[in-house]
């Protein structure tokens, strides 16, 4: 599984690839590209993750609580694993006005519609309308259009590189969940105890879907891109809590034809847990420097709520 998690860099490098060359050949604005087609190639992994336990498993909580998780992990792994490769991280502070309002939004939402325990059709189809608001804002924003790249790719190139990069992340969320299940089954067959879904979710499954996302950002940081190695976490974050379980929760409700129950008092910990971090996030980043020391608070602000986590699950 680690050697899977490991290799969810090489397509999802592909695919960021071939955006980039997109964006840049279509004139399609840094904003656009960043929020809506990087934002893709970053959070795939999550995306065919969630659709692999909803198609596959029909379980909706393996995409839920990875993409909670993963959010988790962008906002402070990202942010505060970045502080050690450039003290300090100066970022533009209009990411406080565009894109933090957005994520917010949407984790908002998440927790409204959790609370009575139950997500419906209509639930998720609002959270893709949230995306698709985001995704106006973006396209009225001014900002220049995307950069060139140094990757000189025929047409040709870029669709084989898209199709197969997509496909091969797929194919190993696929591996990752089928391993993942497989081990739960084999604990509670000879420890008698069944492994919970989350426990797999907080410890594996997020933070190893999102490991694309920090080689990404780190990447970024060290070519001076600072602002868009900060712009990554949060505008994948949107994307992973409005179409990563949206999508899929419409397909969950279109095959069962029933409402998804949840785990109240799991879902509430996790999305209260990514509220905090997200209220954390925003006043660290409001004066437009984040010190390693505020990039260390992050850091153990995640490895904290991993361990609340694990203590109430068991």
């Amino acid at each position: 599984m680690l050697g899977i998690l490991i290799m969810f860099n090489i397509p999802s490098k592909w695919v960021e690839d071939s955006f980039s060359k997109i964006s840049y050949k279509f004139k399609i604005s840094s904003a656009i590209a960043g929020g809506f087609f990087l934002a893709i190639a970053s959070s795939a992994p999550e995306f065919f993750t969630a659709t692999s336990g909803v198609l596959y498993y029909r379980i909706f909580s393996i995409g839920f609580d990875t993409l909670i998780w993963s959010a988790i992990f962008n906002l402070c792994i990202i942010i505060g694993v970045g502080t050690y490769f450039k003290n300090p991280l100066l970022i533009r502070r209009s990411i406080l006005v565009r894109d933090m309002p957005f994520l917010g939004i949407a984790i908002f939402i998440l927790l409204i519609l959790a609370l009575d325990g139950v997500y419906s059709t209509v639930d998720f189809i609002l959270l893709i309308v949230v995306y698709l608001v985001y995704l106006s804002f973006l396209y009225f924003d001014k900002s220049k259009s995307y950069p060139d790249t140094k990757t000189n790719f025929s047409r040709k190139e870029i669709i084989l590189k898209l199709s197969f990069g997509l496909i091969l992340i797929a194919l190993l969320a696929h591996s990752m969940v089928s391993i993942g299940q497989e081990t739960i089954k084999l604990f509670e067959q000879f420890y008698g105890f069944a492994l919970p879904v989350g426990v797999l979710a907080c410890t594996i499954y997020g933070p190893g879907t999102s490991i694309a996302d920090l080689f990404m950002s780190i990447a970024a940081i060290r070519k001076g891109n600072y602002t868009a190695a900060v712009v990554n976490g949060i505008s994948s974050n949107t994307f992973d809590l409005t179409i990563c379980i949206g999508i899929p929760g419409l397909a969950y409700t279109f095959l069962t034809g029933k409402e998804i129950l949840i785990n109240l008092n799991s879902s509430l910990l996790i999305i209260s847990m990514l509220s905090i971090s997200f209220v954390l996030v925003y006043f660290i980043l409001r004066d437009g420097k984040v010190t390693k020391r505020k990039g260390t608070i992050l850091l153990v602000y995640f490895l904290s709520c991993m361990i609340v986590y694990l203590i109430q699950i068991f």
